[in-house]
Order: structure tokens, then sequence, then C-alpha cells
């Protein structure tokens, strides 16, 4: 089986959904890269798990959405691939927070081989 890079995460039977405590984690991770890393009006208690980062009372432009994705390939060690530049990967925190567990332990299993 050939690696895929970094971010490029089809659905499979081998990307089950994460534990819900590291999803919660990277959650709050997010919350607070949001509200203390961006230029955006808003406080950490107004961010839900459901919260979309497009559309509603966040609705993060394309440049603040620019400036959390570099924030995230830096934190998190990993690269968006163009193909998961989609909107269903930002619908919600809890949307991006699965997608950046799946990303980063992909990362950590080609780094292993």
């Amino acid at each position: 089986m050939s690696a895929q890079p970094a971010g490029n995460l089809p659905p499979s039977p081998e990307n089950p959904l994460a534990p819900p405590s590291e999803v919660g984690h990277i959650v709050t991770q997010l919350r607070r890269m949001i509200v203390h890393e961006l230029d955006v009006r808003i406080q950490e208690e107004e961010l839900t798990s459901d919260t979309s980062l497009i559309d509603g009372r966040l609705a993060l432009d394309s440049i603040v959405l620019f400036e959390l994705i570099t924030l995230i390939e830096k934190r998190f060690g990993f690269e968006f691939s163009d193909q998961n530049l989609r909107m269903e990967v930002f619908a919600s925190l809890t949307a991006l927070a699965q997608h950046i567990h799946h990303a980063t332990a992909q990362s950590k299993q080609a780094a292993a081989v």
C-alpha cells in the first residue's frame, strides 16, 4: 500500500472517527487559535464544536481562513492538500478537528515507515 500525502484523506474503513477526547482537545486548540491569533471579534465561549467557519456568526473571509490554515499547518505539522481545501472540512470546528486528527495520524504513520 502506498502512502498518500498528508492531508489527502479519502473516506475509508482505515480512517475511522477519532476518539472524542482527541477531537475535543483539537477543537479547544482551534477555538483558542481563532480567538487569540486571528483578527476576529468573537469570544471563545461563543465558539462551539458545531460552529461553522464559513457561515453564520463566524463567517471567516478567505484571507482570515488562509491565515487559520497556515496556523494549523504550523501547529499540527502537516499541509492541507488541494483536494482537502473543501467546504466540508470547514463546516464546523468538529469537522476541521476530525480532519486535523486524521492528517496528523497519517503523517505519523508515513514517518514511521
